[in-house]
């Protein structure tokens, strides 16, 4: 019987060991948290349930209500951080874009020129949204109307 005991747990610790080796993102904030939070919920019900007489039940008990309120609080930090990442993009967005400079497509200049024109006139295009094709001024580094990322002219 003993060694049916030794026999189970050495695969299952093989097991475990092998699957932290698997491919993938890792974890997520809710399941980080969710682990979290059961592994001290399971700690804390078990010493509850140690004073009580029921160990385990209070152990099960504790890992369940810990997994929900870890599960909870790392799908709220990851909305928080979400929604900060969403803040930082529109004001970025907002920053490169100044409206009386309005983004123009590409066109070819005039062989002769007339008088020189004012210095906002005389802006020079030097970065391109590939999928769209209109250029843009070299302090861009984002298409206003897309959000895409802007590519220098070659």
């Amino acid at each position: 019987m003993k060694n049916r005991y030794r026999w189970v747990s050495s695969i299952m610790l093989v097991v475990i060991l092998f699957s932290g080796c698997a491919e993938g993102g890792g974890l997520s904030e809710r399941e980080t948290g969710g682990l979290l939070g059961s592994g001290l919920g399971a700690g804390l019900g078990a010493i509850v349930g140690h004073q009580t007489g029921h160990a385990g039940a209070g152990t099960a008990i504790g890992a369940g209500a810990g997994l929900l309120a870890g599960a909870l609080m790392g799908e709220a930090n990851r909305r928080t951080k979400e929604n900060a990442k969403k803040e930082m993009r529109q004001e970025m967005m907002q920053n490169q874009y100044n409206p009386q400079y309005a983004p123009q497509p590409y066109a070819q200049q005039p062989a002769v020129q007339q008088a020189a024109p004012s210095a906002a006139a005389q802006e020079v295009h030097t970065k391109y949204n590939p999928r769209t094709g209109q250029t843009y001024p070299d302090r861009y580094k984002f298409d206003p109307n897309t959000g895409e990322e802007l590519q220098f002219l070659r």
